[in-house]
C-alpha cells in the first residue's frame, strides 16, 4: 500500500502527539504518593483546616507577645522639624525666619525621648530637645540650646499591675487557652479520622458483595431466559427475575456512589493532596496497639465515679474557663485600684545643673458611682462565669455517663453480634454437606456463603464501634494523653 505524503506527516503527527500523551499519562502516575495510614493521619493533623484556624489564632497571639514584651524594651524615639514660614511681618520673625540677602534659614526644632521599664512598678524615662532659629550658628551657641532631663518613675500606691502587664497576662492566658484547645482537638480529629476509616473499609467490603449478589442475580435472569427459549419458563419469571436485577443494581449504585463519597470526606478532612493516595487496609500496627491499650482499660462499676471526677479534672473546656474564671478576679482587682488614691514619686536630672524629687497624689473627689458601677460589672461576670462552669461540669458528667453507658451497650452488642455470627457458621456447615451431596444449588450455595461474609462485616462494625467509642472515653479521661 502506497501512503501519500500528507498521509505520511499525519501518521507522524498522531503517533507523536500518542507518544506525549503516554509520556504526561506516566509522569502524572508516578507523581503520585502512596502513604500509609499512619502517615496519612500526621499529614492530616498538620493539614487539617479546623485544627490551622486554632494553630493560626495561637500563632497571632504569640506575636503579639511578643510586640508588647518588645515595647516594655528601651525605647528612642527622634523627632526633627525644619519650619520655614515666609512672612514680612517683624513680629513673626522672633521663632520661624531668617531672611537674608542670599539665603532662606529655616528654625530647626529636635526632640530625642528614650523611655524603660525597668520593674513592674518602676520606669525610666529620658527627654533630649533642641531649638534654634538659624542652622548658621557657632557650636557652643548651639549647645546652649539644649534641653535634657532624665527621670526615674515609682508607683507607691496602690500596688497593682502596669497596663502593659495587664495586657500580658491577658495574652497569655489566651494563648494557654487556644494550647489547651489545640492539644484536645488534636486527639478528637485522630479518632475522628480513625472512625471514618473503618467506615470506608466496611463500604468497601459491603460494595465487594453487592457486585457478588449482582452477579449471581444476572445469572439467575440467564437461567430464565435459556428456560424461556427451552419451553421450561415463564414471563412472570423473567419480570421476578429483571425486577429483581434492578433492584440489586439500584443497590449498587447506591453503595458506589456512598463509597466515593466517603472516601472524599475522609481526604477532606485530612486535607490531602490530590497526588497523595492512602491504601485503605485492615490490618495496621498502629491501630493494633491503640485496640490493646484501648482493651486493657479496666472500666467496671467500682471504678464508674472516680473515672467521671478524671473527666472533669481532664476536660479542657473546664480547665480554659477557670483561666477565665482566674482572669475575671484579677480584673475585679484592677478595677478596683482604680478607684483608690494614686501615689507616685518621681525624681530625676534637669540639665544643666537642677535636680528634682516629686511626689504625685491623684485622688478622685466625686465620679457619680462610675466605680461602683465598673465594680459591680465585673463582680456580675465572676457570678456568671461560677454558674457557666457549675454547667459545664453538670455537662461534662452527663458525656462522661453516656460513653461509659455507650461501652456497655456497645460490648453486649458486640457479642451479640459474635454469637449470630457463630450461629450463621454453623448453618454454613450444614449446608456445606448439603452443597456437596448435590441438595442444594449453586446458586444457594453462594448466597449462603455471601450472607456469611455480611454476618462478618456486622461483627467489625460492633467492634468498631467498641473501639472507637472507647477511644472516645478515653480521651475524655485523659488516658490517650499518657
Amino acid at each position: 500500500m502506497i501512503i501519500s505524503k500528507k498521509n505520511k506527516i499525519l501518521l507522524v503527527s498522531m503517533i507523536s502527539v500518542l507518544c506525549v500523551f503516554v509520556l504526561i499519562f506516566k509522569v502524572g502516575v508516578s507523581e503520585a504518593k502512596e502513604i500509609d495510614f499512619k502517615e496519612a493521619i500526621k499529614l492530616g493533623l498538620e493539614k487539617n483546616y479546623e485544627l490551622n484556624t486554632i494553630r493560626n489564632s495561637i500563632a497571632e497571639l504569640e506575636r503579639n507577645l511578643e510586640i508588647l514584651e518588645a515595647g516594655e524594651s528601651f525605647q528612642v524615639d527622634l523627632n526633627i522639624t525644619p519650619i520655614w514660614i515666609f512672612s514680612s511681618n517683624i513680629e513673626n520673625r522672633d521663632y520661624t525666619v531668617k531672611m537674608n540677602e542670599s539665603s532662606l534659614t529655616p528654625s530647626v526644632e529636635v526632640n530625642m525621648t528614650a523611655t524603660s521599664q525597668l520593674t513592674d512598678d518602676i520606669s525610666f524615662s529620658t527627654e533630649i530637645s533642641w531649638e534654634s532659629d538659624s542652622l548658621y550658628q557657632d557650636f557652643s551657641d548651639l549647645t546652649d540650646e539644649i534641653n535634657a532631663n532624665l527621670t526615674l518613675n515609682k508607683r507607691v500606691y496602690p500596688d497593682s499591675w502596669s497596663e502593659n502587664e495587664k495586657q500580658a497576662y491577658s495574652l497569655k492566658n489566651s494563648l494557654q487557652i487556644k494550647l489547651e484547645e489545640l492539644k484536645w482537638e488534636e486527639m478528637e480529629k485522630q479518632i475522628e479520622f480513625i472512625g471514618d476509616y473503618f467506615n470506608v473499609l466496611r463500604l468497601q467490603e459491603q460494595l465487594s458483595i453487592v457486585e457478588e449478589r449482582r452477579d449471581l442475580t444476572q445469572e439467575e435472569l440467564n437461567k430464565v431466559n435459556r428456560k424461556i427459549e427451552l419451553g421450561e419458563g415463564g414471563y412472570q419469571q423473567e419480570s421476578e427475575a429483571l425486577i429483581a436485577l434492578k433492584e440489586i443494581e439500584n443497590s449498587l449504585l447506591n453503595q458506589q456512589q456512598a463509597l466515593t463519597r466517603a472516601k472524599k470526606e475522609w481526604y477532606l478532612s485530612l486535607n490531602l493532596s490530590q497526588d497523595t493516595v492512602v491504601v485503605f487496609e485492615e490490618n495496621i500496627d498502629f491501630i493494633n496497639d491503640l485496640y490493646s491499650r484501648m482493651n486493657s482499660l479496666e472500666l467496671n462499676d467500682e471504678n464508674k465515679s472516680k473515672l467521671i471526677k478524671i473527666a472533669l479534672e481532664e476536660n479542657y473546656k473546664i480547665k480554659n474557663s477557670l483561666l477565665e474564671k482566674e482572669e475575671l478576679i484579677k480584673e475585679l482587682k484592677w478595677t478596683e485600684n482604680e478607684g483608690k488614691t494614686k501615689v507616685n514619686l518621681s525624681g530625676g536630672y534637669q540639665f544643666p545643673a537642677d535636680w528634682f524629687v516629686m511626689l504625685d497624689f491623684q485622688i478622685n473627689l466625686l465620679d457619680g458611682g462610675v466605680q461602683r458601677l465598673k465594680e459591680e460589672q465585673k463582680e456580675s461576670n465572676i457570678r456568671q462565669k461560677e454558674v457557666s462552669i457549675s454547667y459545664l461540669n453538670e455537662q461534662t458528667k452527663l458525656e462522661a455517663e453516656y460513653l461509659l453507658d455507650q461501652d456497655e451497650y456497645n460490648t453486649f452488642n458486640w457479642d451479640i453480634q459474635q454469637m449470630s455470627l457463630e450461629k450463621e457458621q454453623d448453618k454454613i456447615g450444614i449446608m456445606e454437606k448439603q452443597y456437596n451431596q448435590g441438595i442444594i444449588s449453586t446458586s444457594n450455595w453462594k448466597n449462603a456463603t455471601l450472607t456469611l461474609r455480611e454476618k462478618e462485616i456486622k461483627v467489625k462494625q460492633a467492634k468498631d464501634e467498641w473501639f472507637i467509642n472507647r477511644l472516645e472515653l478515653a480521651h475524655f479521661i485523659g488516658y490517650l494523653q499518657k
